[in-house]
C-alpha cells in the first residue's frame, strides 16, 4: 500500500470511528426508547403493534452492532486496512438503513395510534422518531 492510500485509510478510519463514537450514546437511547415502547405495548395488550415494534427493535440492534464494531477497530496491517476500507466505503449508508427502518415503522404506528387504538404509544413513538432523525442528521453532518 502506498503512502497516499495509507493516509486516506487512516483518515477515513478516524472519521468513521469518531462518527460511530458520537452515535453510540444516542443509539443506546433509541434502543431504550424502543424497549419502553415494547413494554407499554405488552402491558396494554396492543398486539397489533408488536410486529412493527419488533422490527424497530431489530433495526436498533443492527445500528448498535454497527456502531460498536466500528469504534476503535484496530488496523494491524496494510491488508487489514485495505479490507477495512472496502468494507466501510458505504458505512454511512449502512448506518442509515436501520434508522430509516425505525422511522418508517414508527410513522406507520403513529398513523395507527392517531386512529385511536394505541394513543398511549404516541408520545414514545414521536420521541423515537425524533431520535432517529437526530441520528440521521449526525450521519449527514459528519
Amino acid at each position: 500500500m502506498d503512502i497516499k492510500t495509507a493516509a486516506t485509510v487512516d483518515q477515513r478510519h478516524r472519521e468513521m470511528s469518531a462518527l460511530c463514537l458520537a452515535l453510540k450514546r444516542p443509539a443506546d437511547e433509541l434502543s431504550q426508547q424502543l424497549g419502553r415502547l415494547s413494554a407499554t405495548a405488552v402491558e396494554g395488550c396492543l398486539t397489533d403493534a408488536a410486529a412493527d415494534l419488533d422490527r424497530m427493535c431489530a433495526a436498533s440492534a443492527r445500528l448498535q452492532a454497527l456502531t460498536g464494531a466500528s469504534i476503535d477497530m484496530p488496523l494491524t496491517s496494510a491488508q487489514d486496512a485495505l479490507v477495512w476500507l472496502a468494507a466501510h466505503e458505504h458505512l454511512r449508508h449502512d448506518l442509515r438503513t436501520p434508522l430509516n427502518a425505525v422511522k418508517g415503522y414508527g410513522e406507520l404506528l403513529m398513523e395507527d395510534c392517531q386512529e385511536g387504538w394505541a394513543m398511549r404509544l404516541l408520545p414514545d413513538l414521536q420521541q423515537a422518531i425524533a431520535t432517529a432523525n437526530r441520528l440521521l442528521a449526525m450521519i449527514d453532518d459528519q
